[in-house]
């Protein structure tokens, strides 16, 4: 019983992802995020979504800090920008070697 009823949680939750048509689509600068979605499911950005209400998701990418945004569901296009780990706009070059 427990089995079954475990089953049709894990059915229920993950049935709010679809890679198919309709639904939201998401995107994030840059791209190539994944996309999860109250820590079920999973796609790689630009994906379509679609929600049968809001839902809170997470999008992580390698360098990147890991967002969280609440989503409502609909149609339409959401861009999320992710912002570098450790950005920096200086390059230290004492520490370069030399390329001779």
């Amino acid at each position: 019983m427990r089995f079954v009823i475990m089953t049709a949680l894990a059915v229920i939750l993950s049935g709010c992802l679809t890679l198919g048509g309709g639904g939201r689509e998401i995107r994030s600068a840059p791209t190539g995020a994944l996309i999860t979605i109250d820590g079920f499911g999973e796609c790689e950005t630009p994906c379509k979504i679609k929600l049968d209400r809001k839902r809170r998701i997470q999008i992580a990418k390698a360098g990147y800090v890991t967002r969280y945004v609440d989503v409502e569901p609909g149609g339409g296009s959401i861009t999320i920008p992710l912002d570098l780990a450790a950005p920096t706009e200086e390059v230290d070059t004492e520490t370069l070697p030399d390329l001779e």
